[in-house]
């Protein structure tokens, strides 16, 4: 299991081959459909920080604290952590560069939208506990759901 941080340098150093920049909005939307999408598909969290039910979305309060300076601005920098980066060759990767290839051109505000949708982990936290912690197991059930429904509906 890594960090929130080695997951969000993963989405970085994607942007970056892409010659694309994020935004601090546009990471923890991203490392958080991750996290879900490992739960769905590998039944393990991606990483081990808690995701929060903020008013804004779905939150990684360490994430969001270590990138708040950069505002709505592109992040720049690659986030300094002790953690392990994510192995380039590992199911972990391939689940970064499924989201990434799914969502990677999807603006902050889109992918904010998506994640507030009703029926989401953050909307069903949000109702009954805001600011709590959205559970592990609410998102795997999300995205388990979503992931059967798109594969359920290719031709």
């Amino acid at each position: 299991m890594y960090s929130a941080e080695s997951a969000a340098n993963a989405f970085l150093e994607l942007a970056r081959r892409s010659e694309k920049s994020l935004t601090n909005m546009q990471l923890q939307k991203l490392v958080y459909i991750a996290h879900g999408y490992s739960l769905a598909k590998l039944g393990k969290p991606l990483f081990h920080n808690n995701i929060h039910a903020f008013e804004w979305g779905p939150v990684i309060p360490n994430l969001y604290k270590t990138l708040k300076h950069y505002g709505a601005g592109e992040v720049k920098d690659y986030i300094s952590t002790d953690a392990p980066p994510v192995g380039e060759v590992s199911q972990e990767m391939e689940i970064i560069r499924e989201v990434w290839h799914d969502y990677g051109e999807l603006s902050g505000f889109e992918l904010s939208d998506l994640t507030h949708r009703k029926g989401t982990p953050w909307s069903e936290t949000w109702r009954t506990n805001p600011f709590g912690v959205i559970s592990d197991e609410l998102i795997a059930e999300y995205y388990r759901r979503e992931l059967y429904e798109r594969f359920d509906n290719q031709p």
